[in-house]
């Protein structure tokens, strides 16, 4: 690996502050930092920073940002991580060590992967890219409620909490799904997963098939109750569930839900999803 050509972006607000515990033993590496200011300041220091590797510092929200600079960039750049963060879902799908020695030796020896990417367009037109999963209707109001109350009772417990007052909280809508063309539609859904990365969020998956360059998305529709959610803790998929797999999907809601990606709240809105087939480096 080229030092000079490689830069962490550090997010100092990673897993509450905390994932700057283990920033020592990254920099003795001596490779070049960015800290980042914000959300929006990481990806556009991403984006416009010349190297060649850029490298997450962080949990899940982190390795999304940098995805996103990276997507935006004019010049091509490879992905590496430096697990540091709150939710590990990305190491734990594509093999990247969340042992801080054990991740940097892995990224200074490791060889480039191309793995898949997902580019997800709101109807104004704003594009993002995410590479775990998007959740529409319960699964982005977990992400709301658990990302409010999971640094004072931890990450596993936060989720199951969040996930138990969203089942009783979030009610069920109509949607209309087409998948490379074919469109079905469903009177009363209350949760649908668009998955590139079986780990939904930490403690929660689902077992599909899923492998980080098959090209493919996975789009499940579970009828979750408090038992089939005890189920994804054991990363089974829920009686009754329906399961579908393609490479492009619309989903639009009625009344419109809110989603997440990566697992970030975002807004509400009709969302068109689409699999970008090895677009990306992660090196490992």
């Amino acid at each position: 690996m080229n030092k000079t050509s490689t830069t962490l972006f550090l997010n100092p607000s990673s897993k509450h502050k905390q994932g700057q515990r283990n920033w020592p033993c990254f920099r003795q590496a001596g490779f070049e930092e960015v800290l980042s200011k914000s959300a929006e300041d990481m990806v556009t220091q991403v984006s416009q920073n010349a190297c060649e590797t850029a490298v997450a510092v962080g949990g899940d929200g982190t390795i999304n940002l940098v995805i996103n600079g990276i997507m935006r960039s004019a010049t091509p750049k490879k992905l590496g991580v430096l697990y540091s963060g709150t939710s590990p879902d990305f190491c734990r799908f594509h093999g990247v060590s969340i042992r801080p020695q054990e991740a940097l030796s892995q990224l200074m020896n490791g060889t480039p992967h191309a793995i898949d990417i997902c580019q997800i367009t709101y109807p104004d037109g704003s594009v993002y890219y995410f590479a775990s999963s998007c959740n529409i209707g319960l699964g982005a109001e977990i992400a709301r409620t658990s990302n409010k109350i999971r640094k004072y009772v931890g990450d596993t417990c936060g989720t199951l909490l969040a996930a138990l007052k969203s089942l009783f909280w979030v009610k069920s809508f109509a949607a209309t799904v087409t998948i490379d063309g074919q469109t079905k539609t469903f009177a009363h859904v209350r949760h649908i997963a668009v998955l590139k990365n079986k780990f939904i969020a930490s403690g929660l998956y689902l077992d599909v098939p899923a492998q980080p360059d098959d090209g493919l998305l996975y789009v499940v529709l579970p009828q979750l109750t408090l038992r089939g959610l005890l189920n994804i803790y054991k990363g089974k998929i829920p009686a009754g569930a329906q399961v579908f797999t393609g490479m492009d999907v619309h989903v639009q809601t009625t009344p419109t839900q809110y989603t997440e990606f990566d697992g970030d709240p975002q807004p509400a809105g009709n969302v068109h999803i689409t699999c970008l087939h090895k677009r990306l480096e992660l090196l490992k």
